[in-house]
């Protein structure tokens, strides 16, 4: 992707800008997702506003929970073994009681929760400019080396909150990882899903917190320590 173009054929080129890029491959995977799952599929939605989740809304035939959730999610390389990391959504919506808050649906109509995730290298020293369609070849993209991953959440997801002071799910930041779908909550087997939806719906947004990983956690739920 190198730029945006206008109906006298001026190409304005991108930056590197974390949101414009994911707004980009949010435009290059629908079409794509849609096209791929319809014979599967009874219908699918998107969703326009920006603060409810999910990006896409896939809908199944049969009773409920009949519905799977896809958020496109980028990231960019820190270095060659490591991430900025996604952030997951928020632990204090739609994860908790009564499950509607910011989502399209109910969370308990959702069977499965995946994470379309692009992975890229920002390239220096670039800067926005107008220029010529014709000229299209010369502009150099803002990113390069990307890489597609797809997995659920959970498989995704780390103990530790992503973006600063928000209350965003953190991902995991290593690569390897990432593109394995081994993220935290995997070593529970079977239950990480279930491990996964519990630790952050319990999840304090401000200290003093119950717990703030995963081995806290674990003492919490054993009722050790246990003061709400």
């Amino acid at each position: 992707i190198k730029g945006v173009l206008n109906g006298k054929g001026n190409l304005y080129t991108l930056s590197d800008d974390t949101k414009l890029i994911s707004k980009v491959f949010e435009l290059v995977s629908f079409p794509i997702i849609a096209k791929a799952m319809e014979p599967y599929i009874k219908t699918w939605e998107t969703e326009e506003r920006q603060t409810v989740y999910p990006d896409l809304t896939l809908i199944l035939s049969g009773p409920s929970p009949d519905k799977i959730a896809i958020d496109i999610k980028s990231t960019y390389r820190r270095d060659t073994n490591t991430v900025a990391g996604f952030t997951l959504g928020s632990y204090t919506a739609s994860l908790r009681p009564p499950y509607t808050k910011n989502i399209r649906y109910p969370y308990t109509e959702y069977l499965e929760h995946w994470i379309v995730g692009f992975v890229y290298s920002r390239v220096p020293g670039i800067k926005p400019e107008v220029t010529s369609l014709n000229h299209y070849d010369k502009v150099i993209a803002p990113i390069t080396d990307v890489e597609v991953i797809i997995h659920e959440k959970w498989q995704l997801a780390s103990d530790r909150p992503g973006s600063g002071n928000t209350t965003n799910i953190g991902s995991i930041h290593d690569i390897s990882a990432l593109k394995e779908g081994k993220g935290t909550f995997t070593r529970y087997g079977a239950q990480g899903k279930e491990v996964f939806e519990d630790y952050w719906r319990n999840f304090d947004r401000a200290a003093p917190r119950k717990y703030s990983n995963i081995e806290e956690y674990l003492v919490w739920k054993r009722g050790e320590n246990n003061i709400r």
